[in-house]
């Protein structure tokens, strides 16, 4: 692989989905209907992307069910620097899947955020 390392691609995509699911939140408070285009950001490992993608919450969801895939813009596959792998495209985003080493920490670090959520929820009850 290149100098671009699994833990730094991981930790990327895991910030922007973090931000992601916090304007999947927000649609949901304002009314947006879950077949409705909605913003979200672009998953990919650059760290400086502000690529704004429209998706529908049931598109983004069926994605987010899986902790080693992300959303990205068409073309923006190649920041992952054989990290991932594009499992689908369509016409507004790309499906990438991380793989090896980036998978792993991907799938540590969806834990980790299930785990805090939990323990939020539960503090506020």
């Amino acid at each position: 692989m290149s100098d671009v390392t699994a833990e730094r691609v991981a930790r990327n995509e895991a910030a922007f989905r973090g931000s992601n699911e916090h304007l999947e939140a927000r649609g949901k408070e304002l009314g947006f209907a879950a077949d409705e285009l909605t913003p979200f950001l672009c998953e990919c490992a650059d760290p400086g992307c502000t690529t704004l993608l429209r998706l529908t919450r049931t598109e983004y969801e069926a994605v987010r069910r899986s902790p080693v895939r992300f959303v990205y813009a068409r073309g923006h596959e190649r920041s992952s620097e054989g990290w991932g792998r594009v499992v689908d495209e369509f016409e507004r985003y790309t499906v990438v899947e991380k793989v090896g080493e980036a998978a792993e920490i991907a799938v540590a670090l969806d834990e980790g955020e299930e785990v805090r959520d939990e323990r939020a929820e539960a503090a506020d009850r």
